[in-house]
């Protein structure tokens, strides 16, 4: 196992224990500020701005590699999006999340909120195409591309195969955090 998907098992056990936090909510708990309001939010704000922004950039990324026709260049964007979901991603879900459940305070909390639990059910739906697919299709590049070290001759079709998986679940889970962003922005009364 590449050494970046062991820091994403890693990181999503993280992510789970930050969405526990969510389970005293829908019982009516609500969590003080540990931060002024508006640092809350400044975190939250640049947690969507890294989380969005890495997933938009990767995937077009990995398709300007796929066009180089250049196996080296190929391998080392496929090892590189895990990387980028190391350093990026995951942290950027850990700001969301942790930020957004005290900030959903504020409006009255995650589940009294129609607008709140809309956005973090697409969001939600968004991590799980990321841990069911994305990761593991990403885990699977890797391996296809039979280096660890980026000398790579040719490329076997099995892996333009799961590179093509890559970006139609890619654009599913960019398309459903994109729609919960335009909620958090616009606050519509759902329901």
């Amino acid at each position: 196992m590449h050494a970046s998907s062991k820091w994403l098992i890693g990181l999503l056990g993280v992510i789970g224990l930050v969405s526990l936090m969510f389970i005293p909510t829908g019982f009516g708990y609500v969590y003080p500020l540990l931060l002024p309001y508006q640092w809350h939010k400044v975190l939250h704000i640049f947690g969507a701005i890294i989380f969005m922004g890495n997933i938009i950039v990767t995937g077009m990324w990995m398709l300007l590699a796929e066009r180089t026709k250049q196996a080296e260049t190929i391998s080392f964007a496929a090892r590189a999006t895990n990387w980028a979901d190391v350093l990026f991603t995951a942290p950027g879900i850990i700001l969301i999340l942790f930020n957004g459940q005290f900030l959903a305070t504020h409006w009255g909390g995650v589940f009294r909120t129609s607008w709140i639990t809309a956005a973090l059910a697409l969001f939600g739906l968004s991590g799980v195409v990321w841990i069911a697919f994305l990761i593991r299709y990403q885990h699977e590049l890797i391996r296809l591309s039979g280096s660890s070290n980026g000398s790579v001759v040719q490329l076997p079709n099995a892996f333009f195969l799961v590179l093509h998986r890559w970006y139609f679940w890619g654009l599913v889970a960019t398309l459903l955090p994109l729609a919960s962003l335009v909620l958090m922005v616009t606050k519509p009364k759902l329901w």
